[in-house]
């Protein structure tokens, strides 16, 4: 066992976040089959048990799945990923409640850090699992250990048996933790991918608790020190941090298919704005600048059209952006093409605390513009204020046939009581 007080990890992880999401606004659906698909109703990418237990895979064409969809009366959506996006800010807001320290790692997933609490941790969780489900209808398991990885290994637990383990599983026990890594592919551990499982069984290495007895300074030498790690992790000693705050991206991307091909240059132009506009707002978040933006183009005979081009310096205003997205456009549209996909990439990107400007630079640098335009888009809903290269019709946004309203982003969405 453990000493107390001693530090404790937990994986919080939402079950089928999409669908729950889909489900906090319509009640009429709990316990009844939801099914969301992703961009251009393409694929399934979130469903329930019930989907899962009736053959439909992740990943399936809606085409191929159609005909299970109308057999078995199943409800489905379009992706709505402001809706999801919004939620789950909300749901690390209640993480905060019960510790300071919450580091997101997915849109449906946090790590917690229990340091210090009297307070039996299995008790805690159970009143997280409860206020969750009250406050946001979301069904969660939580896994605990003495390290991320260990606490990755109860979630997975804790998700498989959610019936006997009650939603939380605790492997802090050294006895237990034995009995779960026994259990465990070797595939299945958090970091472990197919191929370097495939390596590890050819060394005789084929569940998790053969790898905690691997020679890990051995393993370090064939593969890498995140291997060493991963085996120092398995047997109870920390050796990734929590994360509270993500380490800002080195590029951003932003890119869409389109609902049906176009091959008009304006609606190429909207579509670019649009995605350019995203991705200084991501830039602006994690306070950063840029200096390089590619604009790539895809035909619907796949072939990739692009261009880069360099701002005079790093800058983080959608204005100039889109300057430079238009003069890449004139470089690579071709005309007789009908294009299926557009996107915009920020390249060369510096923190903009304590950046330096040139003062011979003449370009016209606007934060105080960008900093009102990114707060009444927060307030209001986005896009409230926009560049007026975004356009209005959006003949290029993709297809969402059956989207639920953005019950919790877009004032003319909210629910109204009567």
């Amino acid at each position: 066992m453990l000493p107390k007080h001693e530090a404790t990890y937990a994986l919080c992880d939402v079950n089928s976040f999409y669908v729950a999401c889909e489900r906090l606004f319509r009640p009429d659906l709990i316990g009844k089959p939801v099914l969301v698909l992703s961009n251009n109703d393409g694929c399934a990418i979130a469903m329930c048990d019930y989907c899962k237990s009736i053959g439909i895979k992740m990943g399936a064409p809606y085409f191929q799945i159609k005909p299970l969809i109308e057999k078995h009366n199943i409800t489905w959506f379009s992706s709505n990923y402001g809706l999801y996006g919004n939620i789950s800010q909300r749901f690390n807001q209640i993480l905060q409640r019960f510790t300071d320290h919450v580091a997101p790692y997915s849109v449906d997933e946090s790590f917690l850090l229990f340091q210090g609490f009297e307070e039996d941790l299995i008790e805690r969780s159970q009143k997280l699992r409860k206020t969750l489900l009250q406050c946001l209808s979301l069904p969660v398991c939580i896994g605990l250990g003495p390290t991320k990885t260990l606490a990755k290994v109860a979630n997975y637990y804790a998700k498989k048996h959610k019936k006997s383990s009650t939603g939380v599983v605790d492997l802090r026990n050294v006895h237990h933790r034995k009995w779960a890594l026994q259990h465990l592919e070797v595939e299945d551990i958090w970091g472990i991918g197919r191929r370097l499982a495939q390596k590890l069984r050819f060394q005789g290495i084929s569940n998790a608790w053969q790898l905690h007895n691997a020679d890990y300074k051995t393993l370090q030498r064939m593969f890498s020190v995140n291997m060493e790690r991963t085996i120092l992790e398995l047997r109870g000693q920390p050796c990734l941090e929590l994360n509270q705050h993500p380490v800002a991206k080195q590029s951003i991307l932003n890119s869409r298919s389109f609902g049906t091909p176009i091959s008009n240059k304006a609606d190429l132009k909207e579509a670019l704005a649009y995605h350019t506009t995203r991705c200084c707002e991501k830039l602006r978040q994690q306070q950063s600048l840029a200096s390089n933006i590619e604009v790539h183009l895809y035909t619907k005979d796949r072939q990739q059209l692009s261009t880069n081009l360099s701002l005079v310096e790093p800058s983080d205003d959608t204005g100039l952006f889109l300057q430079a997205v238009n003069q890449g456009l004139d470089n690579i549209f071709q005309s007789h093409q009908t294009y299926k996909k557009a996107g915009i990439t920020l390249y060369g990107i510096v923190p903009s605390n304590g950046y330096q400007s040139d003062i011979f630079n003449n370009s016209k640098q606007r934060p105080e513009l960008m900093e009102s335009l990114d707060t009444i888009n927060s307030k209001y809903g986005k896009d409230t204020i926009k560049f007026g290269s975004l356009g209005f019709e959006k003949r290029w946004a993709m297809r969402a046939n059956a989207r639920s309203p953005h019950y919790t982003s877009r004032w003319s969405d909210i629910i109204q009581i009567k």
